[in-house]
């Protein structure tokens, strides 16, 4: 049998994730294992490294680039398929025609401008062979809002209503045209980029009721944020939730010999090193706390939780980069360059830190310990993509949120705390939307910097809700066992009726749900249960609000809201780069202006869009057109208020733009 070697990529890619096929019957090819081989084949052919008897697969396919396909008759052959993401929203329609492209992005950093491949070169709904140029895509940088600026001059957009000849001597009342939200410039940052949260507001008070998606065109972070985000909600909606996520805190240990493992040693109740060969306990480990900055890029299974296995690539694909945690009252950030890659057998999910820590005396603490448990009481929302508002209540919907330790999207199975007159946690939910709720807006200030009274906020968790008491359980609904995270704690029961939902404060969520097989393995017990580490985050929670200054020095407060993750963990780099207002190569000017450049160019490609000659086909008509109209939001496709998720490996820790407006210690709100 022909070995098989990975191929991994270069950096770079031109991949536009918003490009997916209109309507149903698509579907996600995964693997797209056409491409990957075939692909592989041709760069190694052509670098001249390609060896006899050796199969070639790519890692994966470049960022932003899906493989769909459409039956077209029955049997699994019959079915045409089509590599989406290209910027010009064209499909590929075999590897040989992407190839040229790929060898193009791949030997330019992903730049593809001066790409000689056909679809490059389409004009009028014809791909010839040789021609045009794309641009490129940029890097994430986070964006921190800050004050806004008052209007200094009247709009200047005004026209009269009805004709231009006088009807009866009345002529109509003058009709202000206000800018779409992201492009309204009466109100911005301290960066000069539309602060949309408080454009959309304004909206809702002029219009009473609206419902669109949020948009930022003049903002590079929301554009490069639009270029990331599908593929992580993909990723984390097919991968295991035990695996862990860019952001999260974790337990580490830097060493680890071979022939030992970290185990529970029962008569004393604690963790210790335990040698394999030997059969004896030893010392405790050397536990620190970190930031998940990569997470693994090679496929990850159960018996990795433990111990290591057989892997293709190296611990810096196959297992995880973790960046030790500065204090958030200090200045010195200077632990966060202690990075160290680690297999999965040596790290931990941060919750289950009581019992990790058990045994050990406090001042033989690693630092970061306790640097990590301050920061156990910080939220920060990600991927904020529809605004729906009634005067005067208004919700913003977002794809995923940091809380303490965690990340947790749109889709995840979470557990809860338990309500007020109970001890044990027992509930769990299948999130469907996070909301940040904003009410009162009529009795509040119109300037969020001003001393006025501002408005409240508060973030929502809603879904669908089980538990393992069926003494609380609704009544005449049987036991649930379709939620495949949930094997091994159930059975649950529902506690609401089919086809409702139930919305939770931010604060009861406990974390997410990991697996029972990883759980035990972790903890080296034969049972689980969902109460498991509910005593250490709350223990966690109650520490960050005295130790965190930014909490503890309000009144009154419970939490800490932040723009984004670096901000919510007050990092000053993140994977070695500086990261937000301590960039020192961020020219806001420059983004500013290439953010403009890029929207004029988005304009003059829906104008040449629009007077294109139509496609060959009807389905290549609506397709493309249901495309422009995509890019023309520049948002996430969503269905049913879900956003559509596109496969992507994607390995960064997710700088969320929120508007200031909005950002606020907030108190907890109780259940």
């Amino acid at each position: 049998m022909a070995r098989v070697v990975v191929v991994p990529l270069r950096g770079g890619s031109d991949g536009d994730p918003t490009h997916v096929p209109k309507g149903q019957g698509h579907t996600i090819v995964d693997p797209p294992t056409i491409y990957l081989e075939k692909i592989a084949k041709l760069w190694m052919e052509d670098r001249g490294e390609a060896q006899p008897d050796i199969n070639y697969i790519l890692e994966k396919l470049p960022q932003g680039y899906v493989l769909y396909q459409k039956q077209r008759g029955k049997g699994p052959k019959a079915a045409d398929k089509w590599l989406y993401g290209h910027p010009s929203h064209r499909y590929f329609d075999s590897p040989n025609r992407f190839f040229p492209h790929f060898k193009y992005m791949m030997e330019n950093s992903g730049d593809t401008m001066g790409c000689p491949c056909t679809v490059c070169n389409a004009k009028k709904g014809i791909i010839p062979n040789i021609g045009a140029s794309r641009r490129s895509s940029t890097t994430s940088i986070s964006r921190r809002a800050s004050p806004a600026v008052d209007p200094v001059k009247p709009p200047s957009n005004i026209s009269a209503m009805g004709s231009t000849k006088p009807s009866k001597g009345t002529v109509g009342r003058p009709k202000i045209n206000h800018p779409p939200a992201g492009l309204d410039t009466s109100r911005v940052d301290e960066e000069g980029t539309p602060d949309v949260y408080r454009n959309l507001i304004e909206k809702t008070r002029r219009q009473i009721s609206i419902d669109e998606p949020i948009t930022e065109p003049l903002s590079l972070d929301w554009r490069a944020e639009q270029a990331i985000l599908p593929g992580l909600l993909a990723k984390y909606e097919q991968e295991q939730q035990f695996i862990p996520r860019s952001g999260d805190i974790v337990l580490f240990v830097r060493e680890l010999l071979t022939n030992v493992d970290i185990r529970l040693e029962e008569t004393s109740g604690s963790y210790r090193i335990y040698n394999r060969e030997r059969k004896t306990f030893g010392v405790f480990p050397l536990w620190e706390a970190g930031i998940i900055g990569q997470p693994p890029a090679e496929t990850v299974v159960m018996d990795d939780v433990v111990e290591e296995t057989n892997k293709e690539l190296n611990v810096t694909w196959s297992g995880v980069r973790v960046e030790p945690i500065p204090h958030p009252n200090e200045d010195d950030k200077s632990l966060s360059m202690r990075h160290r890659y680690v297999p999965l057998r040596q790290v931990r999910p941060f919750l289950l830190w009581k019992q990790y820590m058990h045994g050990i005396p406090e001042d033989e603490w690693h630092q970061t310990i306790k640097n990590a448990l301050a920061l156990m009481s910080t939220i920060s929302l990600v991927g904020k993509y529809r605004f729906r508002g009634t005067w005067p209540e208004a919700f913003i919907y977002c794809h995923g949120m940091f809380i303490g330790s965690e990340m947790i999207a749109v889709g995840d199975t979470v557990r809860l705390l338990p309500k007020t007159g109970f001890t044990t946690s027992t509930d769990i939910m299948v999130i469907k939307t996070i909301r940040l709720k904003h009410s009162n807006l009529d009795l509040a200030s119109s300037n969020d910097y001003d001393d006025g009274r501002p408005y409240n906020s508060a973030v929502y968790v809603y879904g669908a809700a089980f538990t393992t008491d069926e003494a609380r359980a609704e009544k005449g609904y049987p036991a649930s066992s379709s939620i495949c995270t949930l094997e091994g704690y159930g059975p649950f029961y529902p506690l609401h009726a089919p086809g409702k939902e139930m919305a939770v404060p931010y604060a009861r969520l406990l974390s997410r749900v990991y697996e029972a097989p990883a759980m035990k393995l972790w903890l080296g017990e034969s049972v689980v249960d969902l109460d498991t580490g509910r005593e250490g985050v709350v223990e966690a929670r109650e520490y960050a609000r005295e130790h965190d200054h930014r909490i503890a020095e309000e009144m009154d407060a419970t939490w800490y809201w932040a723009d984004s993750r670096s901000e919510a963990l007050d990092l000053h780099t993140v994977n070695g780069l500086e990261v937000s207002k301590y960039d020192s190569m961020r020219d806001t000017r420059e983004l500013r202006q290439a953010s403009k450049i890029l929207e004029r160019q988005a304009a003059e490609g829906r104008k040449r869009t629009r007077s294109a000659v139509d496609l060959s086909s009807d389905e290549e008509q609506d397709d493309e057109a249901e495309e422009d109209e995509i890019r023309r939001e520049m948002r996430i496709v969503e269905h049913h208020a879900s956003p559509e998720k596109k496969k992507s490996n994607v390995e960064i820790v997710i700088e969320g733009s929120r508007s200031r407006a909005a950002r606020r210690v907030d108190s907890e709100v109780r259940p």
